[in-house]
């Protein structure tokens, strides 16, 4: 699965917000930071499937794309796995 991510330069590292699942978090890097937020995803998805909430739909990329307080922003994607299919431990 896919989900846009957001990136901004911050002091200590690079931020990076996943508006479809309102998940924030950071890493000393890029890559670290985009790691940090496949694992948040993944983390994230796997608590609705066991509680067995529905998932969250993902908006339309351009409405994150007209979001102001997105602005100036680098937007990107990771791809996570699918914990649709799999079962809770």
């Amino acid at each position: 699965m896919r989900y846009l991510i957001v990136l901004e330069q911050i002091e200590s590292g690079s931020s990076i917000q996943v508006p479809d699942l309102a998940i924030v978090t950071h890493g000393i890097n890029i890559e670290t930071a985009k790691q940090a937020a496949r694992t948040a995803i993944k983390v994230n998805l796997e608590a609705y499937r066991e509680t067995g909430q529905a998932m969250p739909e993902k908006m339309p990329i351009q409405a994150h794309f007209e979001n102001p307080e997105l602005n100036d922003l680098l937007f990107t994607v990771v791809e996570v796995p699918d914990v649709s299919d799999k079962i809770a431990a």
